[in-house]
């Protein structure tokens, strides 16, 4: 333990750079997830710190390390013809897939949004859509990724089965169906996808006006109707300097607006951002929480480099960095109070935090791996406590 006081990560806030809408919509982008710094709310308490492992840090980009975003294409063989596939694997587990029938009449262009995977201890990558299994892939030693069949199996045939790397990430601007939870409050709009969970503003522009009115007929009172619209999924520029281009839904036409709210979807993977993630077991220990105790827990906000959560006993904050599947948290810091019980497990939770390598999520469960794929910790999704 350290007696210094680590700073706390913070989101500078320049109020003469922000519009009114940029602010209210990043508001509404951060949900429940930002939380303010400790240093500005503990005063006069004491911090501890726990470092992230500088040899882990170094060996972050191993030779199974995705090094995301990147793309990929390829032609592949379909069953009425050839089929052009362009492959962008994000962060964050999430997908973009552009398929174009070559040769056929429009539209032969079919794009689609969802989550990736990787298979446990194999170098398959299998991509979801809301949960669903759709496609499988081997990822081959020289970066291009071998399509499998349904079975996990290469595709026993002489025609190409692959799709290759590209030398920079092209990304594109999925033009799709897609319904999610939107919200309008304050002048700001968003909305968070069912397909692959990302949460991102809703342009102003378009068929909004559509959209808008259905949800103001509604008078949902802040909360979030599930809705259905054509658009695509632009990038735009942040009115915050420092931040990167935001990905933006535009709304091209407005289908319906139901009062639901939740998607009706598999147990599919849940976001690691943004998700509160309840702590179950450290290794193979299930974990336990006496009676008035907090949960242990993580939150990986949305829109900053930052996790904050409980150890059981103490609050926690601090930072992270991901890469495809890699990632590595710290420096971390929390409060330093003195518990009845948990003290020994919430110790456990640190040190395991601080061996963080890789992470894996498969349904409602987050795995978070040492640099041998050992598990350290697993979580579940679940609601705030």
């Amino acid at each position: 333990m350290q007696s210094e006081t680590p700073a706390s990560p913070r989101l500078a806030s320049r109020g003469s750079r922000w519009g009114r809408y940029a602010r209210r919509a990043l508001a509404l982008l951060a949900g429940t997830v930002c939380t303010p710094a400790l240093a500005g709310t503990l005063q006069g308490t004491a911090l501890f710190a726990v470092r992230v492992n500088e040899s882990a840090t170094a060996g972050a980009g191993g030779a199974d390390a995705l090094h995301l975003p990147g793309s990929w294409e390829g032609k592949l063989p379909g069953a009425d013809g050839t089929v052009r596939w362009h492959l962008d694997l994000l962060p964050e587990q999430r997908y973009r897939l552009r398929r174009t029938y070559e040769g056929k009449p429009a539209p032969n262009r079919f794009d689609e949004i969802g989550r990736w995977a990787r298979a446990a201890d194999t170098p398959r990558l299998d991509l979801y859509v809301e949960g669903e299994k759709r496609v499988q892939f081997q990822i081959e030693a020289g970066g291009s990724l071998r399509k499998l069949d349904t079975a996990g199996k290469p595709i026993a045939s002489g025609l190409n089965d692959r799709l290759m790397r590209l030398p920079q990430a092209a990304l594109i601007e999925p033009r799709l169906t897609v319904s999610g939870l939107f919200m309008y409050m304050a002048d700001a709009a968003v909305i968070t996808l069912c397909a692959d969970g990302s949460r991102m503003p809703v342009a102003m522009e378009g068929d909004f006006p559509a959209l808008q009115a259905a949800y103001m007929k509604e008078r949902p009172l802040g909360k979030a109707l599930l809705a259905s619209v054509e658009g695509r999924i632009a990038t735009r520029p942040s009115m915050e300097e420092s931040l990167p281009p935001l990905d933006t839904l535009v709304v091209e036409r407005f289908i319906s607006l139901s009062p639901q709210g939740r998607c009706e979807r598999a147990a599919g993977n849940h976001p690691l951002r943004g998700t509160y993630w309840n702590l179950v077991r450290l290794g193979e220990t299930p974990v336990e929480v006496s009676a008035g105790q907090a949960e242990p827990h993580l939150v990986f906000a949305s829109d900053a480099l930052q996790v904050s959560g409980s150890g059981g006993c103490n609050r926690i904050t601090g930072g992270f960095t991901l890469e495809g599947d890699r990632l590595h948290l710290g420096p971390l810091a929390g409060t330093m109070m003195a518990c009845a019980n948990g003290t020994q497990q919430e110790q456990r939770f640190l040190e395991s935090l601080n061996r963080v390598e890789r992470y894996r999520m498969s349904g409602q469960q987050l795995e978070l791996l040492d640099g041998s794929g050992a598990v350290l910790a697993r979580f579940e999704a679940a609601a705030p406590r």
